[in-house]
């Protein structure tokens, strides 16, 4: 698969627009004209397709982005209460030892 520099892929679907618009008001022939809905068609679906992709990108995004704050809460409450419970036998060692 060929890689085009951003430059030249992110204005494909206009161009295509473009060339379709002017050859389907400038050919005559019945071929142009189809060619040139043609090409005006791929434009259109070349770029609702690359904006439903980035659309699509950037909700998964946001979802892994919050799972990830899920789960680093998660893992702070879990330290807090592990946190407590060493305190809470630190505590009933100290009282152990201060009861010999």
């Amino acid at each position: 698969m060929a890689v085009l520099p951003n430059w030249l892929y992110e204005p494909l679907p206009y161009v295509y627009s473009v060339a379709g618009i002017v050859s389907t008001f400038t050919l005559d022939t019945l071929v142009g004209r189809f060619s040139g809905i043609l090409l005006i068609t791929a434009g259109i679906v070349v770029g609702f397709q690359r904006f439903e992709y980035r659309r699509f990108k950037a909700q998964r995004q946001e979802r892994l982005d919050w799972l990830k704050e899920q789960a680093d809460k998660k893992k702070r409450q879990r330290q807090d209460w592990l946190r407590h419970q060493a305190d809470e036998l630190r505590d009933e060692i100290e009282r152990k030892k201060n009861d010999f």
